[in-house]
């Protein structure tokens, strides 16, 4: 049976929807929060994306088969939100590296994302994976909300994703965040293994 986790990126957004859910981890960055059992406290830096590759950095040896990455007001990206968590049952995460978890898969490419102008998407696309930067377009998740296999995590070492965390903790809303929440699939597909 595949184990499954769900990390949530709370600022101050009511969680009470994840009691529906036994392994849950709450990663609290607003006011403090009573009532769950598993919170962690982070400093308010680096948008979800800071929160969710923490998580990896910090239970790296010891990942549940599978995580699923949401934001503390899930339902702004997934309408359906408890539907969509219960089609990714056990059974149906046995062949399954990486999924978007949201309503709304936007397209983008290296070059500009018309989404969002002005983000430095090659110069962190340089950092992460490899100079050389090849022209591409690719889809994301509107919301940074996905989910991800041990196997695949695993296929990065440790620090690799300290280096994402590295890159978003100097500010509360780094325009790096928005560039990670567009590189979420590339982070973890086969592809830009190369160099890492």
């Amino acid at each position: 049976m595949v184990s499954i986790r769900l990390v949530v990126a709370r600022y101050n957004e009511d969680v009470s929807w994840t009691k529906r859910y036994a392994n849950v981890t709450i990663y609290n960055k607003g006011l403090p929060i009573s009532g769950y059992d598993n919170v962690i406290n982070l400093p308010n830096v680096g948008r979800e994306g800071h929160t969710f590759y923490t998580h990896i950095v910090l239970n790296y040896d010891n990942l549940d088969d599978f995580t699923i990455f949401l934001q503390g007001n899930p339902f702004d990206h997934t309408k359906d939100i408890f539907a969509k968590l219960d089609e990714l049952s056990s059974n149906s995460l046995q062949n399954i590296n990486f999924c978007y978890i949201s309503d709304n898969i936007l397209e983008c490419n290296l070059v500009e994302c018309k989404h969002h102008k002005g983000l430095p998407l090659r110069k962190v696309f340089n950092q992460l994976f490899f100079n050389g930067y090849p022209y591409f377009s690719y889809k994301f998740p509107q919301g940074a909300q996905f989910g991800v296999s041990k196997n695949r995590i695993l296929r990065r070492g440790r620090r690799f994703y300290q280096k994402i965390i590295n890159l978003l903790s100097k500010q509360k809303n780094p325009i790096e965040g928005f560039v990670i929440e567009r590189f979420h699939g590339l982070i973890f597909h086969d592809l830009f293994l190369k160099g890492n």
